[in-house]
């Protein structure tokens, strides 16, 4: 039996699950992000971030727009950008920054980003299955084969998926965990049976598991030796903190929670699960954090609210629906949650809540 959403799921495991918001608030604030923040183009703008627009913006809208059943949306956008991020070629990786210089707007970084690659590669199949269009599958199939080659390494006996072809040869090799989307690669695995996305998956999770002991934080970055595989000190202790890179991987690991029921991210949720007594008591949690939990800085960021609302609502969906009311829908505005700049904290509160409702979901638990 297919379970919808977090709330199916807290109902599987007999925990009487709080009624998240209805899909109807999904669908309204995506029609608000594409008036204030996607173009007509397709172009997806980070105002906050100096106007520019990267891979990951742009993965992030074709995702929404697959889940908001929007397929003029997903259109423009991924054709903005395969003209102007792939340059055309549905095998190229896309650049990850793009923006203005010197009165053009050009790319400014060619070099991709593997989360945005897979997720990108992800949305494509997705829609492909959704709306019947083989070309978007097609799309898919090349950018999954284009991260494959460029990013999975062994390192050891160990698959390990760089953050980019940057990361190459690294000494050592600095590893991303939020980059780490196993939900994403069990589909892709589907498509070409040829790359081992499972064995990606199975040596991920043993590398989280013995890269951090039992109830801390995952960091920004990892750094791994490049004849083991295993972790060794960060040339900078300050990625060792779990920030704004780490605060997206509650939600991955409630996603797989939600979807696959899978135990080893159940165990790595184990401390964002502790933060509950922390946020009760003091209604907010930090932005910055030590890998014992314990606050870096004194502000915490509501992109982290909206991940941390997914993570809580399959355990203690009652808690979570105190998060949602207390801290998420009172900062609702004509032009979004908060700060309507901020790209980064209004996708995250989208994605967490549309987990929760249950209108994200692969699409083999598609009803």
């Amino acid at each position: 039996m297919v379970w919808t959403g977090l709330v199916g799921l807290s109902l599987a495991a007999g925990v009487k699950a709080a009624t998240p918001p209805e899909p109807a608030l999904l669908h309204e604030t995506w029609k608000t992000y594409l008036r204030t923040t996607v173009r007509k183009n397709g172009r997806v703008v980070d105002a906050k971030g100096g106007g520019h627009t990267t891979s990951e913006g742009q993965a992030y809208a074709m995702l929404r727009a697959v889940w908001a059943d929007d397929p003029a949306s997903f259109e423009r956008i991924h054709r903005w950008t395969l003209r102007q991020l792939q340059r055309g070629a549905p095998t190229r990786a896309p650049a990850w920054k793009y923006g203005r210089q010197f009165l053009r707007l050009r790319v400014l970084d060619p070099a991709p980003a593997t989360d945005a690659d897979l997720l990108m590669a992800w949305a494509l199949q997705l829609a492909g299955e959704q709306w019947d269009r083989s070309d978007y599958i097609e799309d898919a199939r090349a950018l999954a084969q284009t991260t494959w080659t460029h990013n999975v390494v062994v390192l050891g006996e160990r698959y390990v998926l760089l953050p980019g072809p940057w990361a190459r040869g690294g000494d050592p090799v600095r590893v991303n965990p939020s980059y780490f989307l196993p939900f994403a690669m069990r589909d892709l695995d589907r498509l070409d049976p040829t790359l081992d996305w499972d064995r990606v998956i199975d040596d991920g999770y043993e590398l989280l598991a013995e890269a951090v002991p039992a109830g801390e934080l995952l960091p920004d970055w990892l750094y791994l030796d490049p004849a083991t595989g295993t972790r060794v000190a960060a040339p900078d202790p300050k990625h060792n903190l779990h920030g704004f890179e780490a605060m997206r991987i509650p939600w991955m690991l409630a996603a797989e929670v939600a979807w696959h029921q899978d135990p080893r991210a159940e165990a790595l949720l184990s401390p964002y699960l502790q933060w509950k007594t922390i946020w009760s008591e003091q209604h907010w949690l930090p932005a910055v954090a030590h890998p014992d939990g314990t606050p870096a800085v004194d502000y915490g960021h509501p992109a982290l609210t909206g991940a941390l609302l997914a993570a809580w609502a399959w355990q203690d969906p009652d808690t979570a629906l105190d998060l949602y009311q207390t801290d998420i829908a009172p900062s609702r505005g004509k032009d979004g949650w908060g700060d309507p700049d901020d790209y980064y904290a209004q996708n995250w509160i989208w994605f967490g809540i549309a987990l929760w409702s249950g209108v994200a979901m692969p699409m083999e638990m598609t009803p």
